[in-house]
């Protein structure tokens, strides 16, 4: 009988021990679930949502992991808490947490979820290689796991940060397709709709975004649902179009009441009253895009006329200073529009954009007052107007025009080589025509030898895989070290002199005392590795990669984590490759 009792009690104790984490679990789930209103984590909630919730979530699990290792909730109490920290905006502590979970929990049956929150906690801390990798394994391995339409809206966000726009509609058409009953129908189309823009296909792109206006949620929403929707249709050039659909919708909003004859007041924001502005600011920027300069004044002086002294009058007056910029050409213009943006409304993101487009015109006037002074400045004023044309007016045709004429006006010097340097990767990156780039190329690389841009042209040559001849290359010639002045020379007062009676005044003496300059450093040339090794950072043409197996559509190009660096570096910095620094963003091994 006692030891019957004694059974009865060890088992009681057991179950009551068995309650404790259990309960101790259930409550960490419960305060999890209640901060992501019942998603497997925030799928579009700003990061701190929640944040009491989470953070008894967090010490709920804690309290599993240090009070009862043994009990078999403890890897779900881990993941929870790593969960946890991504709701928290932590994800590189979740990160850290996941990477060695299998090292940790060897007999765990959650591989599959941790790949996922590995992958969601890789891509919010911005490593969106790593993480459309994770996503990619987690599909393959648990194609039907309940999380999966989340790992397909995930991936497609990973691969838009990595401008695989054709592949990030294929995932988030996915979606759509598999999964039509799901809640993240809205989410998945709007990603849809944003990567179908990015990769060309307006048409489509403007179907979704229509979609997107149809379920909006307020009128607010469905606003910016049809601007983006006029986005696809400028993207196509059909500007037209595009006004159609404006001035229908300019008819549909009120514009705000100016009184006649009065000094113009600050206009003083109300709930939807900007939209009429906001529309009228877009029908200028159509006409502005279809080249209709006066059109797209007009409508821009309205919108100043009507919103005066604030963030749209700000926007109107920046845009009428980039109207005469770069459809008019008239610099002086543009410059004194500019000039009042921040007369506008200082606070206006439009007002520093404004200011450091005055700088660049300013620098350009500079230059051409004093161009007769140096072969140098003359050269600097043009590349500068060819610059302003390529990176902020968007026209490559007027900066190939102005390249041309630097080449042409000082043929035969090394300001004529950059010129035809600058042209090939006009022609290449924004024209697409490679065999012509090629061809300006060569010519730098016969013709300019011992200049910054023959190296350049050369890199850029047998990174597209061309070898270029051994012979052909000559390093640059470093420039003579400065001579001592020797008019620094004066009569000692008095006194005995090291230097039959004169002395070298304290800088002289310093260039006298220093050793001599060291010869500049011999450029050695690895060993010359096979044309198929050779990554191509210069073009996609000569890049032979192919899609990622699944997903159909995909771009023929898909960039290697090297070589989007490098892309980005150069959009970020063009001038850098103007001036012959481009070799060092390709075949670093071998200039090193």
């Amino acid at each position: 009988m006692r030891a019957r009792h004694l059974s009865l009690l060890l088992a009681l104790a057991l179950l009551a021990g068995s309650c404790a984490y259990y309960n101790t679990f259930y409550l960490a789930r419960k305060y999890y679930f209640k901060a992501t209103s019942g998603e497997p984590y925030l799928v579009d909630r700003p990061a701190g949502a929640g944040g009491a919730d989470l953070a008894k979530s967090i010490d709920l699990s804690k309290k599993v992991l240090a009070n009862y290792p043994k009990s078999k909730w403890v890897d779900d109490a881990y993941l929870l808490w790593a969960r946890a920290l991504l709701g928290r905006d932590d994800p590189r502590e979740t990160v850290d947490m996941l990477q060695d979970f299998e090292i940790r929990f060897p007999a765990s049956d959650l591989d599959d979820e941790v790949l996922f929150f590995l992958g969601v906690g890789y891509r919010q801390s911005h490593r969106a290689a790593e993480a459309e990798a994770s996503f990619a394994r987690f599909l393959e391995r648990a194609p039907k796991n309940r999380l999966a339409p989340y790992a397909w809206l995930e991936r497609a966000r990973a691969l838009a940060t990595l401008d695989r726009d054709s592949a990030a509609a294929y995932c988030a058409g996915q979606v759509l397709d598999r999964f039509p009953k799901s809640t993240l129908q809205t989410l998945a189309r709007n990603a849809r709709a944003e990567a179908l823009l990015g990769a060309g296909r307006h048409e489509e792109a403007r179907a979704d975004f229509q979609a997107l206006g149809l379920m909006a949620r307020d009128d607010e929403e469905r606003f910016g649902f049809l601007l983006r929707e006029v986005d696809c249709i400028e993207g196509a050039r059909e500007f037209d179009r595009a006004l159609e659909v404006l001035r229908h919708e300019l008819a549909l909003q009120r514009p705000p009441e100016v009184a006649a004859g009065a000094a113009p007041e600050a206009y003083k924001p109300t709930p939807g009253g900007d939209r009429y502005g906001r529309v009228l600011l877009r029908v200028g920027t159509v006409h502005l895009l279809a080249g209709r300069q006066a059109e797209a004044l007009e409508a821009y002086r309205e919108v100043a006329r009507l919103y005066p002294k604030s963030a749209l009058s700000a926007e109107a007056q920046y845009r009428i200073g980039y109207a005469l910029e770069t459809v008019g050409e008239d610099f002086e213009g543009a410059r004194v529009e500019y000039a009042r943006v921040g007369e506008q409304y200082a606070g206006s993101p439009f007002a520093p954009q404004a200011q450091s487009r005055m700088t660049n015109l300013d620098r350009m006037t500079e230059f051409r007052k004093a161009g007769g002074d140096t072969l140098q400045r003359r050269a600097e004023a043009d590349f500068l107007l060819a610059e302003i044309f390529l990176f902020q007016q968007n026209k490559p045709e007027r900066a190939l025009e102005e390249y041309r004429k630097v080449a042409d006006q000082f043929a035969g010097t090394a300001w004529a080589a950059k010129a035809l340097t600058a042209q090939a990767w006009v022609l290449s990156r924004r024209l697409g025509r490679q065999a012509a780039a090629d061809s300006l190329l060569w010519t730098v690389v016969r013709e300019y030898p011992a200049t910054e841009s023959q190296l350049a042209a050369r890199d850029y040559l047998e990174g597209a895989g061309i070898a270029v001849p051994e012979s052909l290359i000559r390093a640059p010639v470093a420039p003579p070290p400065a001579a001592v002045d020797t008019t620094t020379l004066t009569q000692p007062p008095s006194g005995p002199t090291p230097l039959g009676g004169f002395t070298l005044t304290d800088s002289a003496a310093a260039r006298a005392a220093s050793p001599a300059p060291k010869p500049p450093p011999v450029r050695r040339r690895a060993t010359r590795r096979p044309v198929s090794e050779i990554r191509a950072p210069w073009h996609p043409h000569y890049a032979g990669t192919t899609p990622e197996p699944g997903l159909a559509g995909d771009s023929p190009y898909t960039p290697d984590a090297d070589s989007a660096v490098v892309d980005t570096a150069r959009r970020s910095t063009p001038r850098d490759t103007l001036r012959g620094d481009a070799r060092r963003d390709s075949l670093r091994e071998r200039t090193r």
